[in-house]
């Protein structure tokens, strides 16, 4: 991990030294087309937010974290004495081949521990569970291939929205009072919003709305025997808060 970020910022360092030199220099905000349905009866006009040829570097990520004492969760669960921290950080690559058209590779690194000194789950006819000593440990990589298709919102070229489309694999161990490994193959669709501060950088922010994907899982005992598995294909749409990023992209 620690090679990876040096990379990152290594790279990210050449591509800010050589963002201010000239070039082919295009109006962004521009009306390159019309956008139009037959179907609904509207249209609207394509604005240019990112030229052919532009390269870009990013790094999105995001960090959950909370502790509790004493605490109470929804009537459900009382007593909670405890904690969860939950984080991922991928940094990406991008090339636009066409107007406002680009694809991608990203790499994934996602991290979530959390654990439970005591609580107490509140059941039917006093029948209370007591739930002290529940610990979890999960890490994840994943590398996708994604293309990425933007909608200029102003006539500058500061703000749009875009939408992602991606392949990814992802590899998944799990630990609690057993191990569990899984791989994961999925085809996954991300809206977001991006805003340049800078006429090279532009902060972004997206969030998984559906996926589609084939998971085979393993499950092992403590001394690592296999005890179980699973497989499958399965198919969601939703809002998922795991799946948002906020990040930073330099563009050349």
């Amino acid at each position: 991990m620690k090679k990876t970020i040096l990379i990152f910022f290594f790279a990210l360092m050449a591509f800010t030294a050589q963002a201010g030199q000239p070039g082919n220099i295009r109006k962004m905000g521009e009306v390159i087309g019309t956008d139009a349905s037959q179907a609904s009866g509207r249209s609207f006009p394509k604005r240019l937010f990112s030229a052919k040829g532009s390269w870009g570097l990013g790094l999105d990520g995001v960090y959950l974290g909370a502790k509790g004492s004493d605490s109470n969760l929804m009537m459900l669960l009382t007593g909670i004495n405890g904690g969860f921290s939950f984080g991922r950080v991928a940094p990406m690559l991008t090339y636009t081949y066409a107007d406002n058209l680009a694809v991608g590779f990203r790499f994934t690194y996602m991290g979530a521990k959390g654990n439970i000194d005591s609580a107490t789950a509140l059941g039917l006819a006093d029948l209370n569970m007591d739930l002290s000593g529940i610990g979890l440990r999960l890490n994840a990589y994943s590398a996708s291939v994604f293309h990425r298709n933007w909608f200029g919102l102003d006539d500058k070229g500061r703000f749009g929205i875009y939408l992602d489309a991606a392949l990814t694999y992802q590899h998944l161990r799990a630990e609690t009072s057993y191990y569990g490994i899984s791989h994961r193959a999925a085809l996954s669709f991300s809206p977001g919003f991006e805003a340049f501060v800078m006429n090279f950088l532009s902060l972004n922010l997206s969030i998984g709305l559906a996926s589609v994907y084939y998971e085979f899982s393993t499950v092992y005992d403590k001394s690592w025997q296999r005890t179980g598995s699973s497989n499958g294909f399965h198919a969601g749409t939703g809002l998922s808060v795991l799946d948002i990023n906020f990040g930073l992209t330099f563009y050349l």
